[in-house]
């Protein structure tokens, strides 16, 4: 019989009898089962029968039946002293703290529980469920052995709880084989124990065997919401990722929430598929549903947003990957935290150093980008991401060689990472050692034919060796001056790697009207016959036979030889026995020449660059013109949308005979400055388009002449369509001086290169 407490001095005696009878009333409807009728004759109660223990305590579990969990655990909170002499409060209140999540609470109480009563089995469960959930799987055991050796709880819970420890243990298959031996058939336990012997394969990097398990269990049950997610994730980790799509469809169609891990593969997905934008969105609403685990959905965020080419989006959320892990860092430091733990911790401060420096190589940083890994191989010298970006880095700083070294140790410590073995094959491939990079591809492509990068390598490689066709339109007006339309039509046919035949076919004509009054014109129709030879990677051979193919006539002949001793030094000698690439002036007088050429490049990085070459044109009239020219260009603004460079170039040439009637001056040379500026308005994967501003301006100085101020510019447009196809335009225009006299020139041209 409950005992009857002391009653409020203040309350009427009416009112008392009035609240014993609401009180028993409520009674009767939670006998009923109606906790939802009684709730506001228990409230009505407890306004008079304040200090009644047994009345808060039947509210309080009303509360939690009911499912107000947030309600109940907070008026516990508050009648905490009082309530904890009632034993069946502790028990029902460690549900609400379950349910709120309070998981250690709910472990204090339902031990409490089970020790007032060691038959209550709900009690039993709960103290099980609450500890698994803190990952205490010893006191979890301790619990479920002694329940199973005191024997109080019934054998069937017992058997339930013993095959559920071991699913939760990660021993799904010892968790199916016990369900059998002891008769436990609860379909909702097998068949979370049959999902969780999926993921365990997924754990183990088992996924095909993980797609059987699901597909099978969707062949039996198309409705099954855990295995058609569980299989979204599989699918996502083959790269399947259309599959993912259409299983995503599915899931969504059923009407039920979808879980963090499915709209994660999903992002995934729409990443993999070059969907940027989409994928954006659902990592969003990843980072929603799950913000106890934000780090894989902040990386491909970030990766989203490197791709659309937002770099302040990107710096942003690089910068929340590195906040999470300075939060994560002071509990990875005490010595408590798990071994597994702590190891994971360091993997993913790694990883966002890696990121790091790959976003500033993204942007063009590659100085930056250079030091940044140069001080992580210095801590890390084992870890191969910190290596392969350095060796990646020093690629595009237009290093091949260094870059080569750096993978080749890379590949000694880990022979079969796959970024170390792709950045080898793109070096090898830039150093001319096609035939070792295109069989390093076919084998990184038969054990991963669905990554990315793979297929990227190989798309470009497949790109390099097919047919190849390139027109290309010239035209200069010169007021008053010389009329020249240009136009060639090259094609390219691979025999191997190495190995190209070429041929071309020329068409120019040039018209001439000078002060002297004389008109002229000129047509050329040329054909060209080749091959270009790779002889060894640092040697390369161009030959040609060249002739008029409209007389069978003008026989030459073209070589071209180049040499590439080191990374940065380029050397290369040419000669041509008809040329007609002689100044405009001569050429309209139908001039045509022997040619010679040397020249040397060097490129220091990235940022700067120089060149020095050395030709000289026999003409047919036996005239002489050798020249010299002299360039050097330092890049001074790096952004990713937009470089500017400065650059100067000195020219001086030089002609033996003046009594000629084209331009022929004793000397001339030319002083000029050189900036360009490169504008990217469009850059995502195989499509790209940029314009380029090349002005000029400088001096002239001829023979028997004074110094003139001359200037030019250029502007150009290359518009990329996919690896297979891209065409490029500009138009121009300069300021000239030939003997003293000024002309304005327009210049056009254009071109498009096609793969097949």
């Amino acid at each position: 019989m409950l005992p009857i407490l002391a009653t409020p001095v203040n309350a009427q005696p009416g009112a008392v009898a009035q609240a014993w009878v609401d009180y028993d009333q409520a009674l009767q409807h939670i006998r009923a089962g109606q906790n939802q009728e009684a709730l506001p004759l228990l409230r009505r109660a407890l306004a008079v029968l304040q200090d009644n223990v047994h009345l808060k305590a039947d509210y309080l579990v009303c509360l939690v039946w009911t499912g107000a969990y947030r309600q109940a655990v907070d008026y516990y909170r508050r009648h905490e002293t009082e309530l904890q002499q009632v034993r069946y409060v502790s028990r029902n209140i460690a549900k609400a703290f379950y349910e709120e999540r309070k998981f250690a609470q709910a472990r204090t109480l339902y031990a409490r529980a089970l020790t007032y009563d060691p038959s209550d089995a709900e009690a039993f469960k709960g103290l099980i469920y609450s500890c698994c959930r803190l990952r205490d799987f010893l006191s979890a055991y301790q619990t479920w052995e002694e329940s199973r050796r005191r024997g109080l709880i019934p054998a069937e819970t017992v058997n339930y709880m013993g095959v559920f420890l071991l699913a939760r243990l990660g021993a799904s298959y010892q968790a199916e084989q016990l369900a059998t031996s002891q008769g436990v058939k609860d379909p909702e336990l097998l068949a979370t124990i049959t999902g969780d012997q999926a993921v365990e394969r997924l754990q183990w990097e088992e996924v095909d065997l993980a797609i059987q398990i699901l597909e099978t269990q969707l062949a039996r049950n198309p409705d099954n919401y855990r295995a058609r997610s569980d299989y979204i994730v599989a699918l996502r980790q083959k790269e399947r990722m259309a599959e993912v799509l259409e299983q995503y469809a599915i899931l969504e169609g059923a009407g039920k929430p979808t879980p963090y891990w499915a709209t994660r593969a999903l992002a995934d997905a729409y990443l993999y598929l070059k969907k940027p934008e989409q994928a954006v969105i659902f990592y969003k609403i990843t980072l929603k549903k799950d913000p106890g685990e934000p780090l894989k959905s902040l990386v491909g965020l970030y990766n989203c947003y490197v791709e659309l080419r937002q770099w302040d989006q990107a710096a942003k959320t690089l910068t929340q990957v590195e906040d999470l892990l300075a939060k994560t860092r002071p509990l990875v430091r005490d010595k408590k935290a798990p071994i597994l733990r702590q190891k994971r911790y360091i993997e993913e401060k790694q990883s966002l150093i890696t990121d790091q420096g790959w976003f500033l190589a993204y942007q063009d940083k590659l100085q930056e980008a250079q030091e940044h890994f140069e001080v992580a191989v210095k801590e890390a010298g084992l870890n191969p991401a910190f290596r392969s970006g350095l060796a990646h880095v020093y690629l595009w700083r237009q290093w091949p060689r260094r870059a080569l070294e750096e993978f080749q140790v890379c590949e000694t410590i880990h022979p079969l990472n796959k970024g170390i073995l792709v950045g080898k094959a793109w070096t090898l491939n830039t150093l001319n050692e096609k035939d070792q990079a295109r069989a390093l591809a076919r084998q990184l492509y038969c054990r991963y034919p669905t990554d990315l990068h793979v297929q990227n390598l190989m798309d470009t490689f497949r790109v390099e060796d097919s047919l190849f066709f390139s027109p290309d339109v010239y035209f200069t007006k010169e007021f008053q001056g010389a009329t020249e339309y240009y136009a060639v039509g090259s094609l390219e046919v691979p025999y191997s790697p190495t190995f190209k035949f070429y041929t071309q076919i020329v068409r120019q004509y040039i018209s001439s009207e000078f002060d002297r009054g004389e008109s002229l014109e000129f047509s050329w129709d040329r054909l060209n016959w080749g091959y270009d030879w790779i002889l060894h990677p640092e040697l390369a051979w161009r030959q040609a036979i060249t002739f008029d193919y409209t007389r069978g006539r003008d026989l030459g002949s073209f070589t071209q030889v180049r040499w590439w001793p080191t990374d940065p030094l380029t050397i290369v000698a040419e000669f041509d026995s008809f040329s007609l690439n002689v100044p405009i002036r001569a050429r309209a007088e139908g001039m045509r020449a022997k040619t010679g050429l040397l020249a040397l490049r060097y490129v220091a990085s990235d940022q700067l660059e120089g060149s020095l070459s050395f030709g000289v044109n026999w003409f047919s009239d036996d005239n002489l013109n050798p020249s010299a020219t002299l360039r050097l260009n330092r890049q001074v603004i790096n952004h990713p949308e937009v470089k500017l460079w400065l650059g100067t170039e000195i020219n001086y040439l030089r002609y033996t005979d003046q009594d000629v009637s084209y331009f022929s001056p004793l000397y001339s040379y030319a002083v000029l400055l050189t900036p360009t500026v490169h504008w990217t308005h469009y850059c995502r994967y195989d499509t790209r388009w940029r314009s380029s501003f090349y002005p000029r301006g400088g001096i002239v100085k001829e023979h028997k002449e004074s110094v003139y101020p001359v200037a030019g510019i250029t502007y150009e447009q290359l518009l990329d369509i996919s690896k297979t196809f891209g065409l490029t335009w500009n138009v121009s225009y300069d300021l000239r001086v030939y003997t003293g006299e000024y002309t304005h020139v327009l210049g056009t041209y254009f071109t498009f290169r096609k793969y097949f």
